[in-house]
Order: structure tokens, then sequence, then C-alpha cells
């Protein structure tokens, strides 16, 4: 008995973004006669399976004049919708900087490699909008529209220092200065430029931004600024004070002169005889005979990753290659929080405690004044006791709100320490003392990989593997 027709009929497949169709024709079996199906059947079974668009009438005449069995063959091919593009801002600035070191091949530190930020020229086209361009339709080949994504324009640049375009479209640097971008928002800020030495002949440098000396720091200057310095040329006889980072690219030779104060954290080549107070992290190749603190962490880098002679101190860890040398030079290392910097803290609290008693009393004795007069119908607030106790008052009040805020710094600092330790990648030397919180211990002999961690019985070190040696 014959088969049905439809039983017979070629599979009609439509891919699953709805874009292609194909039949496939049943291998025959050799047991029945193979129908042959005109171009006209082929069109019915594909509108069957409600494919309506994009057929190919010239491959149907093919197929019913010399069908392809067992395997899908194209018959249909609907049009994609074409994605429309979002607007967005192409900056005509460098936005990535790379704030560390590269390492050159010998092991050593490039620190000149370092990008700090990125200055712009008055004038200078900062960046340019491209708005969005919407896509168009598509039809798949069941004759079903295709949507493209709704894309949106971005609203015209925020920020300071420059100037747009009526079109929204252009932005140009209103100054010359550093340019940045923090969250969306692209700030030009003055900078203060120095091609040379900082020395006798420019006087000191104070300045309320950002200052860059393209040359070294000599001669008893000063450098303070609210934002980041960066220095190209060695610095050495010379105070520093940074608001926010400071970048030493050819490092410090301080002469036992030079002291640097730093907000943020400090890029160094190298330290020696200096002074340094700093509240973020630092990072240099190495630390020689020197008085260092830091809030943060010390990182040292380089094949010469190492700390000989002086005091360093780091809230929050040190990692190195070497501390000490081979001649026992002193040297101590220090990270968490020591005894000091605890009693200082409780001595803060007490100081704001009882500032704040004060005030209430003030409180107190300002509302006896209002009372007073209030019953006897007089009015005592021009009272020069009374004003007195005003201004007193107010005066205290913002002690206790700054130096609540210094409290909550240092609350935020001693926190930070708690687990530090120190990383020895290679060697502490015979003659260090390394301290972890209020834990010191004086080392006698060479040890070799160590990590300095505290313990319930003081200081304990623990042998390092698997860790590589800076370089």
């Amino acid at each position: 008995m014959a088969q049905p027709i439809s039983a017979l009929a070629p599979k009609v497949q439509v891919s699953s973004n709805g874009l292609e169709a194909t039949l496939t024709f049943k291998i025959p079996d050799g047991k029945n006669d193979v129908p042959k199906f005109t171009a006209a059947q082929l069109l019915g079974f594909l509108n069957s399976a409600n494919v309506t668009f994009g057929i190919d009438q010239d491959m149907l005449v093919r197929l019913a004049d010399n069908p392809i069995y067992g395997r899908p063959v194209k018959v249909a091919e609907g049009t994609a919708q074409v994605q429309g593009t979002p607007g967005y801002f192409e900056y005509h600035f460098d936005t990535n900087f790379n704030r560390k070191p590269a390492i050159r091949p010998d092991g050593t530190a490039d620190y000149m490699s370092i990008k700090t930020i990125e200055t712009v020229q008055e004038g200078d086209v900062i960046a340019t909008y491209h708005p969005a361009k919407q896509g168009s339709r598509g039809m798949s080949v069941r004759g079903q529209i295709l949507e493209p994504k709704p894309v949106r324009d971005l609203p015209p640049l925020i920020g300071r220092g420059f100037n747009r375009s009526s079109d929204n479209l252009t932005y140009t640097a209103k100054i010359t200065g550093k340019i940045e971008v923090n969250q969306g928002k692209v700030s030009i800020s003055p900078v203060h430029e120095i091609k040379g030495d900082v020395g006798i002949e420019t006087g000191n440098i104070r300045f309320n931004g950002d200052v860059i000396v393209h040359g070294g720091v000599h001669d008893g200057a000063v450098i303070d600024a609210a934002g980041n310095v960066i220095i190209h040329g060695l610095i050495e006889d010379c105070d520093i004070h940074a608001g926010k980072d400071l970048f030493l690219l050819s490092g410090v030779k301080g002469n036992e002169k030079t002291i640097i104060d730093c907000k943020g954290s400090i890029t160094a080549q190298f330290v020696e005889y200096a002074i340094i107070t700093c509240a973020g992290n630092i990072t240099a190749d190495y630390f020689f005979k020197s008085k260092i603190s830091c809030d943060g962490k010390v990182e040292l880098n380089g094949n010469n990753a190492s700390i000989i002679g002086g005091y360093v101190s780091a809230v929050q860890g040190i990692e190195v290659n070497d501390i000490g040398n081979s001649f026992g030079t002193n040297t101590t290392v220090a990270v968490g929080v020591d005894i000091e910097r605890a009693a200082e803290y409780e001595i803060l609290a007490k100081k704001i405690a009882a500032i704040s008693s004060n005030v209430q009393k003030i409180k107190r004795g300002i509302e006896e004044f209002d009372r007073i007069g209030a019953e006897r119908g007089i009015n005592y607030k021009e009272d020069p006791r009374r004003m007195q106790l005003l201004r007193v008052r107010i005066r205290d009040e913002a002690v206790v709100l700054e130096e609540t805020k210094k409290l909550n710094r240092m609350k935020e600092v001693i926190q930070s320490g708690k687990g530090a330790t120190i990383k020895v990648l290679r060697c502490l030397y015979a003659g260090a003392t390394v301290s972890v919180d209020d834990h010191h211990v004086a080392i006698n002999e060479n040890h070799q990989r160590i990590e300095i961690e505290k313990s319930e019985e003081g200081v304990r070190l623990i042998r390092i593997t698997g860790e590589q040696v800076k370089q």
C-alpha cells in the first residue's frame, strides 16, 4: 500500500532566530517509489509551516527537478534586524595610568615608566560625542517583524574646566591643566608645572592643586601642594608636602635633611637618609637609613627590594626581599599598631569625652539663663555672661567635630593593621629588629624566606614556601 504524500513530504525546519528555513528530503528506502514534488507542492509544504517570506523560488524549482536527500537545504532566508549603536563619548586623552613601575629584564624597576596624570592645553579637543544610531527592522521567514533593541543618547558631559559646542558634540579645554574622569565627570584643574629644578632660583612652591617638577628639588626648597606632586628629578635637602599622592621618579637622597609628608600614597625609585610620613601606601625600590612611617602597606619592588638601616613602620604590612645586610647594620621594621599609637587613640577619645561633657554643662548654663529670664520677664540674650558661654560652646563643638573626625580616622587605621605581617622573600639578616603590634624580637642569626606575624607567645617566624623573590 502506497504511503500518503504527507508522510513522504520533506521536513521543514526553521532556525531558532527565525532567519532561515530548510527542506530535508527523506532518503529512499528502496521499497517504495520515491514521489516527485513540484515546485508548487514544495511551496505548499513551506506555507503549511508558516514559512512565507524570503523563499528562494529558484531553489524550489531545482529541488523539484533534482531532490537532495538526507541533508537540509536552505530554501528561505529572512532579513536580520540591524542593531543600533548607543551614543558614546570618545575621549582624546589617556584615562588609564600605570602607577607601578615596569620591571626591566635585569630585575630593576623602571620608575620613568610610571604615568601619573594627563594634562591638556587650553583649546584642546578633549572629547567628541557620537550620537546614537537607531537600528532597522528585520523580517523572519515566517513574516514576523524583528525589532532592533532601542538605543539611547547620553546626556552631555558634566564637570569643570571645559566648554562644549552648541550641538553638544565637541568639548574643548577652557584652561591648561590636569584632566581626569571620575564616574563620568570630567574635571580640568590647574597644574603648577616647573620645567627645570626647584631651588634657590625658583624659591618655594606653594600651590592649591597638582605640582609637576621636570627637574629635581634641592637647596632647602619647600614644595607644599594640596594635590598630587610629581618630581622627575632627584630630590635632596628639601621639604615636600603633598595633599594627595607623591611620585618621586628619580628617588630621594635626603642627606638627613629631607622631610616628606604625604596624605596619599608614595611611589619612589629609592629613599636614602630621609624622614617620611605617609597616610597611604609606599612603593619603592629600596630604603637606606631612613625613618619612614606609613599608615598603609610598604611594598618594595625589583631585585634590590631591601630595607637597610633606619626605621620603617607600616600599619598594614611590609613585603620585601631583604631586611638588613651582611654587615649587621641596625635595621628596625615594624607593622601593625604599636603601644604609642594605641595610647594616642585612648588619649584623644578621653579628650573628646571631656570636651563633650563640658559642652553639655555650658548648654545647661545657657538654658538656666533663659529659664530665669523667662521667669523674670527679662531678655538675657545679650547678657555678656550668656554670650561668653555661647562662644565657648560654639568653639568647643567645633573642636569635638574636628577631633572626632581625627579619632575615626585613627580607628580605621588601627583596624586596618589587624593581622599585618612582614614578608621577607630572601633574607632577614642578623642585626635587625622586627615588631608586630606591641611585640618585638631582635634577630641574632640570618633567616631565609620567612613571614613574621604576631602570636600568643609574641612574634613568630614562619617559613615561606612557593613565593617568588621580587625581580
